[in-house]
């Protein structure tokens, strides 16, 4: 069956499952435990699409941030990524 809540473009995508990876282990964990993981997955996923599609990557206190923006949604994995996304903007040069 297909997740109709996963993003269909990058980095959206490779972020949320990122995080969907990471929540699979939840049971096996204390909630401060796989908090502390999903947030480490999801930062790690945005520093490498960040170093490839030549953004400037979210600091972990935007990736907790743009999670508790998500948190309560129906969506809220696709909403965590969105709003990582918005937050990784294009690396500039800064030559005068």
């Amino acid at each position: 069956m297909s997740d109709v809540f996963e993003p269909r473009n990058e980095p959206a995508k490779s972020i949320y499952l990122a995080f969907q990876a990471e929540a699979t282990k939840r049971k096996a964990r204390q909630v401060e435990e796989w908090v502390k993981a999903e947030r480490a997955a999801v930062h790690r996923e945005c520093l490498h699409q960040a170093q490839k599609l030549g953004l400037v990557p979210p600091t972990m206190e935007e990736v907790a941030a743009a999670e508790r923006y998500a948190m309560g949604s129906i969506d809220y994995g696709a909403k965590w990524a969105y709003q990582l996304v918005r937050v990784m903007k294009p690396v500039t040069s800064s030559a005068n």
